[in-house]
């Protein structure tokens, strides 16, 4: 019995916990894919800019060499030699012009990143939340409609209705079976895409109501939009492409070098100091420069089109916040269904006039829960589009 009891505990704990709400998914959010490009891309950013430091174009090279020097009629020595290669970087204000941009967009991409994570982490959440919402009312109306059938029957026994009623009754039963199948299916998706986003159990568990999604005042939205970390961080994007092509050019193009050298030949000592210059192939120049400006109008074309797709995207939602009537939850599916119910078991309500009245119910209670969520995910987005960079 003791044993019994230590193997049940840790599933009426689980049974017992809380819902998750939105901040505790929060707490175990996973670092998007977003997120670890723009690490990426700020990486590659800062490694060239660093491979330029101290006006070098790319790491000194290091040479040694030793070898036997043998002359007749006398002893063999050893004559060494250290050669050194400086490729020059002699463009510093490009360099200069890179690292402000950088020092620029550096904080401006991350904190796009973060913002558009957690934007879709909420929708995760509430796709996750929602399809636990319908799951719930599919089992509802499953057990509502079998009860129904029972009731069918019940009067077909007593004769007081045709034996269609009971056949629209149990077709009902079969669409209810099919919709709750529809219903597990959509929940498992949801919360395998909740999954991606954020460390939650492997099985789907309770999620807490995101609560009332409370009127947005749409006054102020603009100027906060203008002034967002999102198009920010496009600006800022296309002012850092703009000086990595000029410095990559100016890379491609850096033509000298300082060279020193150090040997000792038998008791002789010489030592080096020197410039090269590496000569150009014909046309090479021209060609890298219209490569870096064909590449910077398509980037720079990339980015405008981004901006134009952001604009949409804010438009839109304050569209919907503009003509969209706030939220308000369907009180009545519960009593109605119920008093439909106590009609059908007290013979005043035919099953071939109850269904109707309840897939009516049914629809209703879908689209408020759908209406809820809609909401909820505007708010989110505007929030997401008009935030600012944190201090």
């Amino acid at each position: 019995m003791r044993i019994f009891l230590l193997g049940a505990l840790p599933c009426l704990l689980m049974a017992q916990a809380p819902p998750l709400s939105f901040d505790d998914i929060l707490q175990r959010a996973r670092t998007s894919p977003g997120q670890y490009r723009t690490e990426a891309l700020l990486a590659g950013r800062h490694r060239a800019l660093s491979g330029t430091r101290g006006f070098l174009r790319d790491g000194p090279s290091l040479g040694i060499a030793a070898g036997p020097r043998t002359r007749p009629a006398t002893a063999t020595t050893t004559d060494q030699s250290v050669d050194l290669d400086l490729p020059l970087f002699l463009s510093p204000g490009t360099r200069r012009h890179l690292e402000e941009a950088l020092g620029q967009a550096d904080p401006a991409l991350r904190e796009a990143a973060r913002i558009e994570s957690r934007f879709l982490l909420r929708q995760a959440y509430l796709d996750a939340w929602l399809a636990e919402r319908l799951l719930q009312l599919r089992e509802a109306d499953l057990a509502t409609v079998q009860a129904w059938l029972q009731a069918a029957q019940a009067r077909l026994e007593a004769g007081a209705d045709p034996g269609f009623q009971v056949s629209l009754v149990e077709g009902e039963v079969l669409r209810a079976q099919v919709d709750l199948d529809e219903a597990r299916r959509q929940r498992l998706n949801a919360w395998a895409g909740l999954r991606t986003v954020a460390d939650v159990p492997e099985r789907p568990v309770t999620l807490a109501d995101p609560g009332d999604a409370g009127p947005l005042p749409a006054e102020g939205l603009q100027a906060r939009f203008e002034a967002s970390s999102l198009r920010r961080a496009i600006q800022s994007r296309l002012e850092l492409e703009q000086q990595t092509l000029r410095h990559q050019e100016a890379l491609a193009t850096s033509r000298w070098s300082l060279r020193g050298s150090y040997s000792r030949e038998g008791e002789e000592r010489i030592s080096k100091v020197g410039l090269a210059y590496r000569f150009s192939r014909p046309g090479e120049g021209q060609a890298i420069h219209r490569e870096a400006e064909a590449t910077l109008q398509a980037t720079r074309r990339e980015l405008e089109i981004a901006l134009l797709e952001l604009d949409a995207r804010f438009q839109s939602a304050l569209t919907r916040l503009q003509t969209a009537p706030p939220p308000t939850p369907f009180k009545g599916f519960d009593l109605s269904l119920k008093a439909v119910s106590l009609r059908l078991s007290e013979g005043r309500e035919r099953p071939s006039e109850a269904l109707p009245i309840r897939h009516q119910l049914l629809e209703a209670q879908v689209a408020s829960h759908r209406r809820l969520l809609a909401a909820h995910l505007l708010s989110a987005e505007l929030q997401a589009l008009t935030s600012g960079m944190n201090p």
